[in-house]
Protein backbone atom coordinates (compact mmCIF):
# COMPACT_ATOMS: atom_id res chain seq x y z
CA UNK A 1 0.00 0.00 0.00
CA UNK A 2 1.67 3.69 -1.20
CA UNK A 3 2.04 5.80 1.07
CA UNK A 4 2.70 9.90 0.94
CA UNK A 5 4.57 12.01 2.67
CA UNK A 6 5.34 15.98 1.54
CA UNK A 7 9.03 16.82 2.13
CA UNK A 8 9.72 20.88 4.07
CA UNK A 9 13.52 20.93 3.52
CA UNK A 10 14.76 19.46 0.12
CA UNK A 11 18.83 20.09 1.80
CA UNK A 12 21.49 17.56 2.63
CA UNK A 13 19.11 15.11 4.84
CA UNK A 14 15.74 15.82 3.02
CA UNK A 15 16.82 14.64 0.01
CA UNK A 16 18.63 11.66 1.24
CA UNK A 17 15.09 10.75 3.25
CA UNK A 18 13.26 11.53 -0.22
CA UNK A 19 15.52 9.23 -2.50
CA UNK A 20 13.25 6.11 -1.04
CA UNK A 21 10.18 7.91 -3.25
CA UNK A 22 12.67 7.10 -5.83
CA UNK A 23 13.68 4.06 -4.88
CA UNK A 24 10.93 2.17 -4.05
CA UNK A 25 8.28 4.18 -5.96
CA UNK A 26 5.46 1.51 -5.17
CA UNK A 27 6.26 2.25 -0.93
CA UNK A 28 6.32 6.19 -0.96
CA UNK A 29 5.15 9.32 -3.15
CA UNK A 30 6.41 12.14 -2.58
CA UNK A 31 3.10 15.02 -3.45
CA UNK A 32 4.79 18.27 -2.90
CA UNK A 33 8.47 19.76 -2.07
CA UNK A 34 8.92 22.81 0.06
CA UNK A 35 12.39 24.86 0.11
CA UNK A 36 13.26 28.64 -0.65
CA UNK A 37 16.15 27.47 -2.78
CA UNK A 38 15.30 27.17 -6.57
CA UNK A 39 17.89 25.44 -7.33
CA UNK A 40 16.48 22.60 -5.09
CA UNK A 41 13.23 22.50 -6.39
CA UNK A 42 15.01 21.88 -9.67
CA UNK A 43 16.49 18.40 -8.39
CA UNK A 44 13.80 17.60 -6.67
CA UNK A 45 11.44 17.99 -9.77
CA UNK A 46 13.82 16.28 -11.67
CA UNK A 47 13.97 13.18 -9.39
CA UNK A 48 10.75 12.93 -8.76
CA UNK A 49 8.96 14.33 -11.97
CA UNK A 50 7.01 16.32 -10.15
CA UNK A 51 4.54 19.87 -11.49
CA UNK A 52 5.39 23.09 -11.28
CA UNK A 53 2.41 23.13 -8.44
CA UNK A 54 3.89 20.35 -6.30
CA UNK A 55 6.92 23.01 -6.02
CA UNK A 56 6.81 25.42 -3.08
CA UNK A 57 8.91 27.71 -2.14
CA UNK A 58 7.08 28.82 0.91
CA UNK A 59 6.35 26.47 3.92
CA UNK A 60 2.62 28.94 4.45
CA UNK A 61 1.38 27.78 1.13
CA UNK A 62 1.55 24.09 1.74
CA UNK A 63 -0.33 24.97 4.92
CA UNK A 64 -2.85 26.58 3.31
CA UNK A 65 -3.62 23.01 1.45
CA UNK A 66 -4.45 21.52 4.55
CA UNK A 67 -3.29 18.30 4.45
CA UNK A 68 -2.60 16.40 1.18
CA UNK A 69 -0.13 13.57 2.22
CA UNK A 70 -0.37 10.55 4.87
CA UNK A 71 3.22 12.28 6.32
CA UNK A 72 5.98 14.88 6.46
CA UNK A 73 9.55 14.92 6.06
CA UNK A 74 10.92 18.12 7.85
CA UNK A 75 14.38 18.63 6.91
CA UNK A 76 15.20 22.25 7.51
CA UNK A 77 17.47 24.00 10.24
CA UNK A 78 17.25 24.05 13.74
CA UNK A 79 15.80 26.67 14.48
CA UNK A 80 12.67 26.47 12.19
CA UNK A 81 11.78 22.75 13.82
CA UNK A 82 9.72 24.04 16.28
CA UNK A 83 7.10 26.79 14.56
CA UNK A 84 6.35 24.24 11.46
CA UNK A 85 6.26 20.72 13.34
CA UNK A 86 3.39 22.15 15.66
CA UNK A 87 1.96 23.30 12.63
CA UNK A 88 1.69 20.17 11.05
CA UNK A 89 0.50 18.33 14.03
CA UNK A 90 -2.25 20.39 13.46
CA UNK A 91 -3.34 19.30 10.33
CA UNK A 92 -2.74 15.55 11.22
CA UNK A 93 0.01 15.31 9.44
CA UNK A 94 2.79 11.97 10.48
CA UNK A 95 6.41 13.55 11.12
CA UNK A 96 9.89 12.61 10.90
CA UNK A 97 11.65 15.35 12.29
CA UNK A 98 15.59 15.49 11.77
CA UNK A 99 17.32 16.26 15.01
CA UNK A 100 17.51 17.87 16.88
CA UNK A 101 13.67 18.06 17.36
CA UNK A 102 14.22 21.60 18.81
CA UNK A 103 16.57 23.31 21.26
CA UNK A 104 14.97 23.92 24.39
CA UNK A 105 13.04 21.21 27.15
CA UNK A 106 9.31 23.50 26.77
CA UNK A 107 9.32 22.97 23.37
CA UNK A 108 10.13 19.55 23.08
CA UNK A 109 7.32 18.82 25.76
CA UNK A 110 5.03 20.72 23.65
CA UNK A 111 5.64 18.66 20.56
CA UNK A 112 5.49 15.30 21.77
CA UNK A 113 2.44 16.03 24.40
CA UNK A 114 0.80 17.14 20.61
CA UNK A 115 1.42 14.28 18.62
CA UNK A 116 0.84 11.76 21.71
CA UNK A 117 -2.61 13.49 21.84
CA UNK A 118 -3.13 13.62 18.25
CA UNK A 119 -2.26 10.23 18.00
CA UNK A 120 0.52 11.17 15.67
CA UNK A 121 3.61 9.42 14.44
CA UNK A 122 6.46 11.92 15.32
CA UNK A 123 10.12 9.78 14.21
CA UNK A 124 13.26 11.53 15.16
CA UNK A 125 16.41 11.33 12.46
CA UNK A 126 18.19 9.29 14.94
CA UNK A 127 19.72 6.95 11.74
CA UNK A 128 22.28 5.51 13.99
CA UNK A 129 19.21 3.81 15.59
CA UNK A 130 18.50 2.46 12.41
CA UNK A 131 22.20 0.85 11.24
CA UNK A 132 23.05 -2.75 11.65
CA UNK A 133 25.87 -1.93 14.05
CA UNK A 134 23.48 -0.34 16.92
CA UNK A 135 20.74 -2.58 15.66
CA UNK A 136 23.18 -5.77 16.49
CA UNK A 137 24.07 -4.69 19.84
CA UNK A 138 20.66 -3.66 20.78
CA UNK A 139 19.37 -7.21 20.19
CA UNK A 140 22.27 -8.62 21.90
CA UNK A 141 21.27 -6.57 24.93
CA UNK A 142 17.24 -7.73 24.37
CA UNK A 143 18.45 -11.64 24.20
CA UNK A 144 20.46 -10.89 28.17
CA UNK A 145 23.76 -11.32 26.47
CA UNK A 146 25.10 -8.62 28.67
CA UNK A 147 22.72 -8.80 31.90
CA UNK A 148 22.36 -5.76 33.45
CA UNK A 149 24.30 -2.79 31.93
CA UNK A 150 26.38 -1.44 34.23
CA UNK A 151 28.18 1.27 32.20
CA UNK A 152 28.38 2.57 28.70
CA UNK A 153 31.11 4.83 27.18
CA UNK A 154 30.76 6.24 23.62
CA UNK A 155 33.09 8.75 21.86
CA UNK A 156 32.25 10.44 18.86
CA UNK A 157 35.65 11.79 17.01
CA UNK A 158 34.60 14.25 14.25
CA UNK A 159 37.24 14.85 11.63
CA UNK A 160 39.41 17.78 10.34
CA UNK A 161 36.65 17.64 7.37
CA UNK A 162 33.33 17.61 8.99
CA UNK A 163 34.52 19.55 11.22
CA UNK A 164 35.33 22.30 9.26
CA UNK A 165 32.30 21.43 6.71
CA UNK A 166 29.84 21.42 9.56
CA UNK A 167 30.27 23.11 12.83
CA UNK A 168 33.32 25.41 12.16
CA UNK A 169 32.94 26.74 8.73
CA UNK A 170 29.47 25.45 7.97
CA UNK A 171 25.35 26.29 8.57
CA UNK A 172 25.52 24.45 12.24
CA UNK A 173 28.95 26.65 13.04
CA UNK A 174 26.93 29.30 15.47
CA UNK A 175 24.62 28.20 17.93
CA UNK A 176 23.58 32.16 18.28
CA UNK A 177 22.51 31.82 14.73
CA UNK A 178 21.25 28.24 14.49
CA UNK A 179 20.15 27.21 18.03
CA UNK A 180 21.96 24.37 18.56
CA UNK A 181 25.75 24.15 20.16
CA UNK A 182 27.87 21.21 19.37
CA UNK A 183 26.47 18.76 21.71
CA UNK A 184 22.94 19.34 20.30
CA UNK A 185 23.94 19.43 16.55
CA UNK A 186 26.22 16.47 16.36
CA UNK A 187 26.26 14.41 19.88
CA UNK A 188 22.59 14.10 20.26
CA UNK A 189 22.66 10.92 18.27
CA UNK A 190 25.18 9.52 20.67
CA UNK A 191 23.04 10.32 23.59
CA UNK A 192 19.76 9.06 22.14
CA UNK A 193 21.82 5.96 21.49
CA UNK A 194 22.97 5.85 25.15
CA UNK A 195 19.18 6.45 26.27
CA UNK A 196 17.73 4.23 24.01
CA UNK A 197 20.30 0.98 24.70
CA UNK A 198 19.78 1.33 28.49
CA UNK A 199 15.97 2.36 28.21
CA UNK A 200 14.84 0.02 30.66
CA UNK A 201 15.65 2.74 32.94
CA UNK A 202 15.85 6.40 32.88
CA UNK A 203 18.44 9.12 33.26
CA UNK A 204 18.68 11.08 36.29
CA UNK A 205 21.68 13.36 37.12
CA UNK A 206 23.84 14.44 34.25
CA UNK A 207 27.11 16.74 34.54
CA UNK A 208 29.42 18.33 31.74
CA UNK A 209 32.49 20.10 31.00
CA UNK A 210 33.93 21.43 27.47
CA UNK A 211 35.09 24.49 26.13
CA UNK A 212 36.43 25.99 22.63
CA UNK A 213 39.81 26.36 23.56
CA UNK A 214 42.21 25.35 20.55
CA UNK A 215 40.65 26.01 17.24
CA UNK A 216 40.22 29.82 18.11
CA UNK A 217 41.77 33.52 16.78
CA UNK A 218 44.41 33.51 19.53
CA UNK A 219 46.03 29.61 17.66
CA UNK A 220 45.70 30.65 14.36
CA UNK A 221 48.80 30.01 12.18
CA UNK A 222 51.34 33.05 13.03
CA UNK A 223 50.95 35.30 10.16
CA UNK A 224 47.36 33.82 8.52
CA UNK A 225 45.40 35.74 6.77
CA UNK A 226 41.37 35.48 7.11
CA UNK A 227 40.88 33.40 3.84
CA UNK A 228 43.33 30.64 2.64
CA UNK A 229 43.55 31.80 -0.95
CA UNK A 230 44.36 35.57 -0.13
CA UNK A 231 47.72 34.56 0.30
CA UNK A 232 48.16 32.73 3.67
CA UNK A 233 51.75 31.23 4.04
CA UNK A 234 50.00 27.96 5.52
CA UNK A 235 48.29 26.95 2.54
CA UNK A 236 50.25 23.71 1.71
CA UNK A 237 50.68 22.97 5.60
CA UNK A 238 47.70 23.61 7.43
CA UNK A 239 45.16 21.12 8.49
CA UNK A 240 42.18 22.94 7.64
CA UNK A 241 44.03 24.16 4.61
CA UNK A 242 40.86 24.81 2.14
CA UNK A 243 43.17 23.62 -1.08
CA UNK A 244 43.76 20.10 1.13
CA UNK A 245 40.43 19.65 1.87
CA UNK A 246 38.30 21.08 -1.25
CA UNK A 247 40.57 21.24 -4.17
CA UNK A 248 43.09 18.80 -3.58
CA UNK A 249 41.32 15.68 -2.19
CA UNK A 250 37.68 17.14 -2.65
CA UNK A 251 36.18 16.04 0.69
CA UNK A 252 32.60 16.17 1.69
CA UNK A 253 31.40 17.40 -1.44
CA UNK A 254 27.64 17.69 0.08
CA UNK A 255 28.57 20.56 2.07
CA UNK A 256 31.56 22.46 0.35
CA UNK A 257 30.72 25.44 -2.74
CA UNK A 258 27.23 25.47 -0.68
CA UNK A 259 27.59 28.88 -3.05
CA UNK A 260 27.62 27.35 -6.05
CA UNK A 261 23.88 26.26 -7.46
CA UNK A 262 24.91 23.37 -9.58
CA UNK A 263 26.02 19.86 -9.34
CA UNK A 264 29.19 19.10 -7.56
CA UNK A 265 30.71 17.08 -10.50
CA UNK A 266 30.19 20.12 -13.16
CA UNK A 267 31.94 22.42 -10.61
CA UNK A 268 35.15 23.37 -12.38
CA UNK A 269 38.73 24.21 -10.32
CA UNK A 270 38.12 27.63 -11.57
CA UNK A 271 35.05 28.13 -10.18
CA UNK A 272 35.74 26.46 -6.88
CA UNK A 273 38.72 28.69 -6.63
CA UNK A 274 36.85 31.61 -7.52
CA UNK A 275 34.63 30.78 -4.74
CA UNK A 276 37.23 29.94 -2.13
CA UNK A 277 38.56 33.03 -3.02
CA UNK A 278 35.55 35.47 -2.55
CA UNK A 279 32.13 34.54 -0.84
CA UNK A 280 32.18 30.77 -0.22
CA UNK A 281 32.54 30.07 3.95
CA UNK A 282 34.77 26.78 3.18
CA UNK A 283 37.35 29.55 2.15
CA UNK A 284 37.71 31.00 5.29
CA UNK A 285 40.65 30.27 7.63
CA UNK A 286 39.18 27.86 9.77
CA UNK A 287 40.22 29.73 13.19
CA UNK A 288 38.83 32.80 11.90
CA UNK A 289 35.08 32.26 11.47
CA UNK A 290 33.65 32.95 14.50
CA UNK A 291 32.50 29.73 15.62
CA UNK A 292 30.99 29.75 19.04
CA UNK A 293 30.56 26.12 19.67
CA UNK A 294 32.67 24.15 21.96
CA UNK A 295 35.53 22.08 20.46
CA UNK A 296 35.81 19.06 23.26
CA UNK A 297 33.23 18.33 26.00
CA UNK A 298 32.48 15.33 27.86
CA UNK A 299 28.81 14.45 29.71
CA UNK A 300 28.79 11.82 32.53
CA UNK A 301 25.27 10.45 32.64
CA UNK A 302 23.62 8.53 36.12
CA UNK A 303 20.51 6.86 35.49
CA UNK A 304 17.70 5.62 37.71
CA UNK A 305 18.86 1.57 38.28
CA UNK A 306 22.04 3.00 39.05
CA UNK A 307 23.61 2.84 35.96
CA UNK A 308 26.22 5.16 34.52
CA UNK A 309 27.36 6.59 31.44
CA UNK A 310 30.02 8.81 29.95
CA UNK A 311 30.33 10.44 26.78
CA UNK A 312 33.07 12.17 24.87
CA UNK A 313 33.59 14.67 21.60
CA UNK A 314 36.76 15.88 20.26
CA UNK A 315 37.01 17.77 17.26
CA UNK A 316 39.00 18.13 14.30
CA UNK A 317 40.76 14.51 14.74
CA UNK A 318 42.92 12.53 12.46
CA UNK A 319 40.75 9.54 12.99
CA UNK A 320 36.95 9.97 12.84
CA UNK A 321 34.57 7.50 13.75
CA UNK A 322 32.39 6.15 17.05
CA UNK A 323 33.53 4.29 19.68
CA UNK A 324 30.67 2.07 21.77
CA UNK A 325 31.95 0.27 25.14
CA UNK A 326 29.11 -1.62 27.21
CA UNK A 327 29.67 -3.44 30.38
CA UNK A 328 27.22 -5.79 31.62
CA UNK A 329 26.64 -7.67 34.80
CA UNK A 330 27.09 -10.55 32.39
CA UNK A 331 29.66 -9.62 29.59
CA UNK A 332 30.80 -6.66 27.67
CA UNK A 333 30.45 -5.08 24.17
CA UNK A 334 33.19 -2.43 22.38
CA UNK A 335 33.15 -1.46 18.94
CA UNK A 336 34.66 0.92 16.16
CA UNK A 337 31.14 2.00 14.32
CA UNK A 338 32.97 2.76 11.10
CA UNK A 339 34.26 -0.59 10.93
CA UNK A 340 31.36 -2.83 11.17
CA UNK A 341 32.32 -5.19 13.57
CA UNK A 342 32.18 -4.99 17.15
CA UNK A 343 33.74 -7.61 20.04
CA UNK A 344 31.24 -9.48 22.73
CA UNK A 345 33.20 -10.99 25.48
CA UNK A 346 32.19 -12.44 28.62
CA UNK A 347 33.96 -14.35 31.21
CA UNK A 348 35.84 -17.85 31.48
CA UNK A 349 35.25 -19.86 34.07
CA UNK A 350 37.64 -22.23 32.87
CA UNK A 351 41.15 -19.82 32.31
CA UNK A 352 39.45 -17.00 34.86
CA UNK A 353 39.90 -14.71 32.02
CA UNK A 354 37.48 -14.41 28.94
CA UNK A 355 36.36 -15.49 25.55
CA UNK A 356 35.58 -12.97 22.61
CA UNK A 357 32.87 -13.40 19.67
CA UNK A 358 33.88 -11.22 16.61
CA UNK A 359 30.14 -9.75 15.26
CA UNK A 360 30.53 -7.97 11.64
CA UNK A 361 27.51 -6.81 10.40
CA UNK A 362 29.10 -5.24 6.91
CA UNK A 363 27.32 -7.59 4.63
CA UNK A 364 23.55 -6.59 6.29
CA UNK A 365 24.19 -2.71 4.65
CA UNK A 366 22.76 -2.11 1.91
CA UNK A 367 24.92 -1.00 -0.96
CA UNK A 368 25.19 3.38 -1.67
CA UNK A 369 23.19 4.28 1.54
CA UNK A 370 24.83 6.57 4.01
CA UNK A 371 25.46 6.25 7.69
CA UNK A 372 26.03 2.57 8.23
CA UNK A 373 22.01 2.02 6.40
CA UNK A 374 21.17 4.19 8.89
CA UNK A 375 19.30 6.60 6.74
CA UNK A 376 17.06 4.15 4.48
CA UNK A 377 16.86 2.28 7.93
CA UNK A 378 15.01 5.11 9.62
CA UNK A 379 12.57 6.11 6.17
CA UNK A 380 11.83 2.55 5.71
CA UNK A 381 10.56 2.04 9.21
CA UNK A 382 9.00 5.71 8.44
CA UNK A 383 7.31 4.08 6.06
CA UNK A 384 5.98 1.10 7.90
CA UNK A 385 4.54 2.92 10.80
CA UNK A 386 2.79 4.76 8.23
CA UNK A 387 1.13 1.45 6.82
CA UNK A 388 0.60 0.37 10.34
CA UNK A 389 3.19 -2.26 9.74
CA UNK A 390 5.59 -3.46 12.63
CA UNK A 391 8.86 -1.28 12.49
CA UNK A 392 12.31 -2.27 13.76
CA UNK A 393 13.22 -2.63 16.98
CA UNK A 394 14.86 0.96 16.68
CA UNK A 395 11.48 2.87 16.23
CA UNK A 396 10.21 3.60 19.63
CA UNK A 397 7.73 5.44 21.07
CA UNK A 398 8.25 9.46 20.99
CA UNK A 399 9.00 9.74 24.77
CA UNK A 400 11.72 7.28 24.00
CA UNK A 401 13.29 10.36 21.95
CA UNK A 402 12.68 12.52 24.15
CA UNK A 403 14.91 11.32 27.22
CA UNK A 404 18.18 11.69 25.19
CA UNK A 405 17.18 15.52 23.89
CA UNK A 406 16.55 16.53 27.92
CA UNK A 407 20.12 14.94 28.67
CA UNK A 408 21.64 17.16 26.05
CA UNK A 409 19.54 20.84 27.59
CA UNK A 410 20.66 19.25 31.07
CA UNK A 411 24.43 18.84 30.12
CA UNK A 412 24.67 21.71 27.67
CA UNK A 413 23.76 23.78 31.08
CA UNK A 414 25.76 22.47 33.29
CA UNK A 415 28.49 22.87 31.35
CA UNK A 416 28.03 26.62 31.08
CA UNK A 417 26.57 27.35 34.21
CA UNK A 418 28.39 23.95 36.61
CA UNK A 419 26.95 21.67 38.40
CA UNK A 420 25.02 18.68 38.32
CA UNK A 421 21.61 18.47 36.96
CA UNK A 422 18.73 16.30 38.35
CA UNK A 423 16.40 15.41 35.87
CA UNK A 424 12.35 14.43 36.18
CA UNK A 425 10.50 14.01 33.27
Amino acid sequence: MKKTVVVVGYGDRGSVYADYAAKYPDELEITAVVDPDLYRLKLAKEKFGLKDDQLLTDFNELLKRGRIADGAIVATMDQLHYEQAKALLAQNYHLLLEKPVVNNAAELEELRDIAVGRDRIMMVGHVLRYTPFYGSIKQDILDGKLGQIMHIETSELVGVCHSSCSYIRGKWKSEEECGSGMLLAKCCHDIDLICWLNNVTKPTEVVSYGSRDFITPENAPEGSSERCYNGCPHLDTCRFSAKSLYVDNDLFPIYSYPNIKKPHAEITTEEKLTALKTNDPMGVCAYKTGSDLVDHQGVMMKFSNGSTAFHSMISAVPRPGRKIHIIGTEGEIEGFFETNRYTYRKFDFKTSLYTEEYVDVLEKIEKGVNHGGGDIGLIRDFVKRLRGDKPSIAATDISDSVNGHECVYAAEDSRKKGGVRKLDF
